[in-house]
């Protein structure tokens, strides 16, 4: 599959190195892993990535309803610490192990509040039932916001799914077990997101292409204190 051929040679060709996961002067790998990271996390501007103590130049500062890098950073297969500190008086956030595979793409989400942070990591695959991943658009949706509105993802005209209807905010637990991307009509959609009283919280202005070969998280992010905040974010993923 050609674009996905190019995706993992993009990969393994950057130049964008994650500190310490890189053994001195050893050539690039030829096993890795790849990482996106994806900030949600709106009561600070910003957030700081490390990976066994080791800073992430290129994401520090990750802003707010930022993601980054492009192309994913790549990781030996293996363990390592991740850690992520606020801005905001360089409170930590995040302080977990993580476990990186070959060949696999990876997202790392924070959001939350200084009192409850959360993050979750999702392994990016295509769905094993798909033949031809090239020839699909797939979507999957998550609420990050800070609210106890249940909330449902529409996707222009479309019927929404009922895997993205009625959605709390997720937990670690829930933003793990909704990683699969769910395939839908390929097209250029508004995309808006509605409580459960039918009332809209945020629509999207400009349109999210769903085009074959295209795989895209969707979420809410905001806080209930200032409904103005609400937005529908999305990011195109790198998938295996």
């Amino acid at each position: 599959m050609m674009k996905r051929l190019n995706l993992i040679f993009a990969l393994l060709t950057t130049v964008v190195f994650l500190g310490g996961c890189l053994k001195g002067t050893d050539p690039q790998p030829k096993q890795v892993g790849g990482a996106t990271f994806i900030n949600a996390f709106i009561e600070t501007d910003a957030v700081y990535y490390y990976v066994d103590r080791n800073t992430i130049s290129v994401l520090n500062p990750l802003f707010y309803r930022t993601y980054g890098p492009t192309p994913p950073i790549y990781m030996y297969p293996g363990e390592a610490r991740l850690e992520l500190y606020s801005t905001y008086e360089n409170n930590r956030l995040v302080d977990t192990t993580i476990t990186v595979q070959d060949s696999v793409f990876y997202s790392s989400f924070v959001y939350g509040t200084h009192d409850d942070p959360r993050h979750f990591i999702t392994d990016d695959r295509v769905p094993e039932d798909i033949d031809d991943a090239s020839a699909i658009a797939a979507v999957r949706f998550y609420n990050l916001a800070n609210t106890d509105r249940r909330v449902t993802l529409h996707i222009g005209d479309l019927t929404p799914i009922a895997a993205f209807s009625d959605r709390p905010t997720e937990t670690p637990q829930t933003g793990k077990e909704r990683e699969g991307f769910i395939p839908v009509a390929t097209g250029s959609y508004i995309v808006s997101v509605v409580d459960e009283n039918g009332e809209t919280v945020a629509t999207r202005n400009d349109p999210v292409d769903l085009v074959a070969g295209s795989y895209v998280s969707i979420f809410l992010t905001g806080d209930e204190r200032d409904p103005t905040t609400f937005y529908v974010a999305r990011v195109y993923q790198w998938v295996n």
